[in-house]
């Protein structure tokens, strides 16, 4: 029993920091396609203002 505890004391903050850094990594890829999304949304809506200024805008 005393092999079991010392696998479980060994690998499991091996696995919680694995983990950890895979969110963390994940994490950064979708905050780029966010951003990027973002600033396309803006753009169109820039555009959209500048063709039409006197159309009321949806926000």
């Amino acid at each position: 029993m005393e092999g079991f505890w010392g696998i479980v004391v060994v690998i499991g903050p091996i696995l919680l920091i694995a983990a950890i850094i895979y969110a963390t990594l994940r994490n950064r890829k979708a905050k780029g396609a966010t951003e990027r999304r973002a600033d396309l949304g803006a753009k169109r809506l820039r555009e959209d203002i500048e063709h039409s200024p006197d159309r009321d805008t949806d926000l």
